[in-house]
């Protein structure tokens, strides 16, 4: 197993690059049962006979460890190097910033784990339902129509919704909260609310929400003024436009936005020995295709939002207390 996998167990000490026999100890697992170690680049194998049948590829091709899906996704976006933060969004949202060393202290905030590049680690805060969020809204109120249709018109609604937010805690949430019972809210809804009104709402909630582990980093000194955004976070302009407001910082869009599928090929270029490093293979595989300046006018306006948005959790996370009786 990779270390970035292996952060991903809790069960290493990503400082010494070692299992944890203290954590072992403490949980009863027998350290043995824990894999050999490998750097993310090595090669471990070649594919085997039953999978190059069903393939075709040749059983002398070589297989490579990888690492994590957003460590590969951080190495696909070019994150390699101090100052650069990823914003990928899938299922889950994930805000990753590069960190040199292991010394660093987030108060337990955000993950803190080994970098499939060699000998870094990197920084992450989660939100649960970002990109599942949006398609939840989709199958429940627009489930006839296409994911562009539905962005179609969110550029005609001007910041903040026409007065309405929305938390993206559909299933609970990881960071800031980590909270099992917390659930999402519609706040402001109004009889002159569209469903384009609504859909927006839920781009900037799911953005608020990315925004929340950048002001993390942000409040422990780092500095973030360039975001790469991948996923479907990247697919739409008007979402990416709201991303450079929101973080207050430029927004940048890859030619490819599959960052983890890209990182794991630049792995196995550079253990196939094709490149002396990650950093010069970025420079081949990886190339910007726009970036988005934030609007002062939409960032003044943004700030002021975050504020409101940020007040929601602390206003209904009892509620949610008290409504988890009546779920099912």
């Amino acid at each position: 197993m990779d270390y970035s996998d292996a952060a991903g167990t809790l069960l290493l000490n990503i400082a010494k690059k070692s299992w944890s026999r203290e954590i072992c100890e403490k949980l009863e697992i027998n350290p043995e049962i824990c894999p050999p170690l490998v750097q993310s680049d090595d090669e471990v194998g070649t594919v085997g006979k039953q999978i190059a049948e069903v393939t075709g590829l040749n059983v002398k091709t070589k297989v490579f460890a990888g690492g994590a899906d957003n460590a590969c996704g951080a190495i696909g976006s070019g994150i390699l190097e101090d100052g650069q933060t990823l914003a990928s969004t899938g299922t889950s949202g994930v805000v990753l910033s590069y960190e040199a060393s292991s010394a660093k202290d987030f108060g337990g905030k955000v993950h803190y784990f080994n970098h499939a590049a060699p000998d870094v680690f990197y920084t992450m805060g989660v939100t649960l339902a970002a990109g599942y969020s949006l398609s939840w809204f989709k199958e429940t109120f627009a489930k006839d129509i296409s994911f562009e249709e539905l962005l179609a018109d969110v550029d005609t609604v001007s910041v903040g919704a026409n007065g309405l937010i929305f938390t993206p805690y559909v299933v609970g949430e990881r960071t800031p909260h980590v909270d099992a019972n917390i659930r999402g809210s519609f706040i402001g809804m109004d009889a002159a609310h569209e469903r384009k009104h609504f859909t927006r709402a839920v781009l900037e909630g799911i953005t608020f929400s990315l925004n929340e582990s950048i002001e993390i980093f942000r409040e422990n000194g780092k500095k973030i003024n360039t975001v790469v955004s991948i996923g479907g976070g990247a697919k739409n302009e008007t979402w990416l436009q709201i991303q450079a407001d929101i973080f207050n910082a430029n927004v940048v869009k890859m030619e490819s936005e599959q960052g983890p599928g890209m990182g794991a090929a630049m792995l196995a270029a550079v253990g196939c020995g094709w490149y002396p490093s990650l950093k010069e293979c970025a420079v081949e595989f990886l190339k910007e295709e726009k970036v988005y300046s934030p609007n002062p006018e939409n960032v003044a306006k943004y700030k002021e939002l975050f504020k409101l948005y940020k007040e929601v959790y602390s206003k209904t996370n009892q509620l949610n207390e008290r409504l988890m009786k009546y779920r099912k």
